[in-house]
């Protein structure tokens, strides 16, 4: 059987990869980057089921577009409550990234005039860094700690101006491990609200 020399393999591969890097460079592709005011209901251990408490913030996230829809999201979020239960206070920093399909409405021109928004589904992984609260970890109730998270959720954009949406609201079920002297396992709501601006198609 013949055999491409090793120099002629290489420059074949070269010119596929090349070939590929072009296709993908001339992809329409679009992006999105939201900021959210973010509320997430939670529960303290052992208690009532009527005593919940709230932590309030802000989420930065930004999505960019791949292929037909779908794409990667990476967001922050930043949380806290003070004075739960009268002297507790925690605070959350959390980093995450996963796959998001966006279904928009209407074609997205140079100009965007028509743009009616669209509505998301998602599913993210990543890490929550707890900067204040209080942890029990064998016998030992610690300051801070930190836990691998998992979060999935939907929302609606609703197009307001040129490339500016109105995120009418963004429901989302997290899960974290942070340690709490129980199962180490908390299962939130979240809610948020607030601007998206789009670019690209």
């Amino acid at each position: 059987m013949y055999r491409f020399p090793k120099v002629s393999r290489m420059v074949v591969v070269a010119l596929m990869a090349a070939g590929l890097q072009s296709a993908y460079a001339q992809m329409p592709r679009s992006s999105d980057f939201g900021m959210t005011y973010t509320q997430e209901r939670s529960k303290f251990v052992g208690s009532a089921d009527s005593e919940y408490f709230y932590l309030r913030g802000a989420t930065l996230d930004y999505n960019m577009q791949l292929w037909h829809g779908l794409g990667v999201a990476a967001s922050g979020t930043g949380l806290a409550g003070t004075n739960l239960q009268t002297n507790i206070d925690i605070h959350h920093i959390q980093a995450l990234v996963g796959p998001r399909y966006t279904y928009n409405l209407g074609h997205i021109t140079p100009t965007a005039w028509n743009r009616k928004g669209g509505f998301f589904v998602e599913a993210k992984v990543g890490y929550t860094f707890a900067t204040k609260g209080l942890y029990p970890v064998n016998g030992i109730v610690l300051p801070t700690a930190s836990s691998l998270t998992y979060q999935g959720g939907a929302g609606i954009n609703f197009h307001i101006y040129h490339r500016f949406d109105l995120r009418l609201i963004e429901a989302d079920y997290v899960i974290t491990k942070l340690p709490n002297g129980g199962t180490n396992q908390q299962n939130t709501l979240r809610f948020a609200s607030g601007l998206n601006f789009h670019f690209g198609l």
